[in-house]
């Protein structure tokens, strides 16, 4: 779970990694999963040289982090006007949990912010969300989406900043 934490962070948070939001079962089904493009190629604000690139594979965008010999599956459910929950599984050789951020995405300057992928050191549990362990399992998307809206119109600034150099 660690491993797949990791690769979260590497995309999701350029800080030290606290715990991630997960579920042991998907939460996004092929049927809701959205693909706005087949090929998405972005990197974070503060790393201008880590590039990722996601790209549609049936069902899923098929990423390949690091090394890029293992496969990562996403998917994206549209949760208002280009805002996405991001649905992440690790390598299909792995019992991996699924993990999940809230992708704000402003598609004028080609930036997508990225919230509630980590938990915060003060997260208390509420309906639909608990700890479990370091992690907060997430037991109702609705929930968790909630959640991470109240965190943006909190003004809880995002965990990182993406510039999107394609769409295609």
């Amino acid at each position: 779970m660690k491993r797949i934490c990791g690769i979260l962070f590497v995309l999701l948070a350029p800080a030290a990694l606290a715990a991630c939001f997960t579920s042991n079962t998907p939460l996004i089904g092929a049927e809701e999963a959205v693909f706005p493009y087949e090929t998405i190629v972005f990197r974070a604000m503060d790393r201008p040289d880590d590039r990722a690139v996601w790209k549609r594979d049936g069902n899923i965008y098929g990423f390949f982090p690091g090394s890029g010999d293992e496969k990562v599956a996403v998917r994206l459910k549209s949760v208002g006007d280009d805002l996405f929950v991001v649905q992440m599984q690790g390598p299909d050789d792995e019992p991996a949990p699924f993990l999940y951020a809230l992708l704000k995405v402003d598609r004028a300057a080609m930036t997508a912010e990225s919230h509630a992928a980590i938990r915060p050191h003060d997260f208390n549990d509420m309906p639909g969300l608990s700890r479990c362990n370091e992690m907060v399992c997430i037991d109702d998307l609705n929930a968790y989406v909630t959640y991470a809206r109240e965190q943006m119109e909190a003004g809880v600034p995002p965990f990182v900043v993406y510039k999107i150099t394609s769409l295609e």
